[in-house]
């Protein structure tokens, strides 16, 4: 079992448990966001008695861990990923792709933010553009 995964859990006294490990792997190997439903439906293929609520606690166990990052993008419902650091996302309004801006864009936001913040330390920092992605400004949406 992948060290990222298990060494975080470990230094918390959080249990590895095959749900965790298939949830874990579901967001680390895709650069998507998910729903808690949408993890479900994944993981549930390879195990079929996969209850929901262990999703939302797993979810909740791994965010606690630092591997999984929770957000909202305005109402909407919690999305998860698994980039653990603080970077800006891009909702297009049309489709409802969520993306990322490249690693030094928004690691210039995030400097901006330290050098004007006067002193006050950032934990979590949850940022997002919304507009029009270029493919459905093309029209191939």
């Amino acid at each position: 079992m992948d060290r990222h995964f298990t060494e975080p859990l470990r230094e918390r006294g959080v249990r590895i448990t095959p749900q965790r490990a298939f949830i874990w792997q579901a967001l680390a190997s895709s650069d998507d966001h998910f729903t808690a439903e949408e993890l479900w439906e994944r993981v549930r293929a390879v195990l079929p008695g996969l209850e929901i609520s262990t999703v939302y606690r797993s979810l909740e166990a791994l965010a606690g861990a630092g591997l999984v990052v929770e957000s909202r993008v305005g109402e909407g419902p919690r999305i998860f990923e698994a980039r653990s650091a603080p970077h800006p996302h891009l909702v297009c309004e049309k489709c409802g792709r969520i993306s990322h801006l490249d690693s030094a864009a928004g690691g210039r936001i995030l400097g901006a933010l330290e050098a004007e913040s006067e002193g006050f330390e950032t934990h979590e920092l949850h940022i997002f553009a919304t507009g029009v992605c270029a493919d459905c400004a093309e029209g191939t949406e």
